[in-house]
């Protein structure tokens, strides 16, 4: 594509102005909040593994943990060791750095076949599409990490395959698979079978499953995973571990639901899509025009990452439980069929353009300008400098959007822009406002004070208490111990927590205690006692 001079200028301005934004963006107030969703669950696994020394059978509460293998609680736990902190920062800092990784495999990826702006376009259009963006970015979750792994194994698939390397091919693939395996269970075979049985058929080489080469990657796979199983073995019985990986990976059903929730999410699922990857995912319309359909199927890069996006999809598309993350080593396939759908639209039918520009260009008007909400929103308006960097943000969107408003990939650039913009400002005010007003701060400030006033001694759970992850990783940070629930009667000088029942129990029975803390954790708001037994 050729720019005229001064909109190439603005181009290489804003992608500048892109990569200047997108470390701020991505940092800011990072490890501020508590640790949510299934964080906790990383977290505790992890704690738990450096507590106790058992890298290999995780446990949470000092019980096996079977739904997910370790690798990823290894590459915590790593970050533990090399930095010396257990704070909310340094359980989502290996998500950022994975997404930044993950950002960069998609350009190289990309570039082999395509322009170099249609592979910065599909690269900074999966960082800034709005799931990423402004959730999973800021997570301590597995799924960016694993992500990686899997786009990576997709990468290599198609790089050997035409290189006609096959060897190479099917070691590091299934090597791939085998570390997405130690970090996921059962969905990267299934990756690698589908990926393989699609790309191969579609080249009419299916004959490479049934050669020595093919047998050698498989062997490498059982290698990697058989040698975590037999270490398994010596402590535990493998037969509950693969039964859960298997029932984990098994969402073709949703508990609870029956056949018209199904259909239904058979007719949602494409516009759940374009909601969670908004706004990129408007540019599917392109794939309408059979010009550029039939220009995009003759570049083998494109479609490459059109068939492996199409048949990994299936899958997903008909699962009942499907979560938007678990998409995430599959729609950077889509974005790069689409920038070069885009490429194709700005070079030879540029009229359909005019459809897409004024919805662009309006997303970055209203993104520049909602910054300015924190200066009158309640929660924010009296917040350290909210009026003039509110105000900076916004002027420095407007001019985005005004210098950017004509060619596509300037449009698209600018707009990311817009985006980073406008997480800047939700990580600098919104993210302290959720801090202020959810209840999760207090939360974790009681579990502290618990595990603190423990002073490094183990504390039990007592009889059926209800206790959740989020307690778990914060008392045993706190303590050092792995929080359990006693396997004997409650001894003097021992700490306990308990619920208003439990606490009644054990006082009935007679037993002489003192109470040091009260705190309210978030599973249904139960208020949880400390105690120290004291006869």
């Amino acid at each position: 594509m050729q720019l005229k001079v001064q909109e190439k200028k603005a181009y290489y301005l804003t992608i500048t102005a892109f990569f200047v934004l997108l470390f701020p963006a991505l940092f800011i107030n990072l490890g501020l909040m508590p640790l949510i969703s299934d964080e906790p669950t990383r977290g505790i696994v992890t704690l738990e593994m450096l507590t106790t020394g058992n890298f290999i059978t995780l446990t949470i509460n000092g019980v096996f943990y079977y739904n997910k293998p370790p690798l990823f609680n290894w590459i915590l736990a790593s970050f533990v060791q090399i930095s010396g902190l257990t704070n909310e920062f340094i359980f989502r800092l290996p998500t950022v750095l994975s997404l930044l990784a993950f950002t960069g495999l998609i350009y190289f990826f990309a570039k082999n076949f395509i322009s170099k702006q249609a592979a910065i376009t599909a690269a900074i259009m999966f960082i800034t599409s709005s799931r990423i963006l402004f959730w999973d970015s800021f997570q301590g979750l597995i799924d960016i990490t694993y992500s990686l792994i899997t786009f990576s194994s997709f990468v290599l698939l198609f790089y050997y395959e035409q290189k006609g390397n096959h060897l190479k091919m099917f070691v590091f693939t299934y090597a791939l698979t085998a570390f997405g395996f130690l970090m996921k269970g059962m969905p990267s075979p299934l990756f690698q079978a589908i990926s393989l049985l699609a790309w191969l058929l579609l080249q009419r080489k299916f004959k490479l499953l049934f050669t020595w080469k093919h047998l050698a990657g498989i062997a490498v796979f059982a290698i990697i995973t058989g040698a975590y199983l037999i270490l398994y073995l010596r402590s535990n019985s493998v037969s509950q571990l693969l039964f859960t990986l298997f029932e984990q990976s098994n969402r073709l059903s949703k508990t609870g639901e029956g056949t018209e929730q199904w259909l239904m999410h058979l007719l949602t699922f494409p516009f759940e899509l374009g909601y969670e990857f908004a706004p990129w995912l408007i540019f599917v319309l392109l794939l309408l025009n059979p010009a550029i359909r039939k220009h995009l199927l003759v570049n083998n890069g494109i479609k490459y990452s059109l068939f492996i996006f199409i048949f990994n999809l299936v899958p997903y598309w008909l699962s009942a439980d499907m979560r938007p993350r678990y998409l995430f080593m599959l729609i950077p396939l889509l974005f790069v069929v689409l920038a070069q759908a885009i490429e194709l639209t700005s070079m030879s039918t540029r009229k359909i353009w005019i459809w897409f520009q004024p919805v662009l260009v309006l997303a970055m008007l209203t993104g520049s300008l909602s910054l300015i909400l924190y200066i009158f929103w309640s929660e924010t308006r009296l917040m350290p400098m909210v009026i003039p960097v509110c105000i900076f943000l916004s002027i420095a969107g407007l001019t985005i959007s005004i210098v950017n408003r004509k060619s596509p990939f300037n449009t698209i650039a600018g707009l990311a822009v817009v985006m980073l913009l406008v997480r800047i400002g939700f990580g600098t005010y919104n993210l302290p406002a959720r801090y202020n007003s959810y209840p999760d701060a207090g939360y974790r400030e009681g579990e502290i004070e618990a595990g603190k006033l423990v002073s490094g001694n183990p504390v039990y759970i007592l009889g059926d208490t209800p206790f959740n992850h989020d307690a778990s990783f914060y008392i045993t940070r706190e303590t050092r111990h792995v929080v359990s629930r006693p396997l004997s009667e409650p001894g003097k000088g021992n700490f306990y927590i308990a619920d208003a029942k439990n606490l009644a129990n054990f006082a009935a029975k007679n037993r002489n205690f003192r109470m040091l803390h009260s705190f309210t954790i978030k599973l249904d708001e139960t208020k949880l006692y400390l105690i120290k037994v004291t006869e």
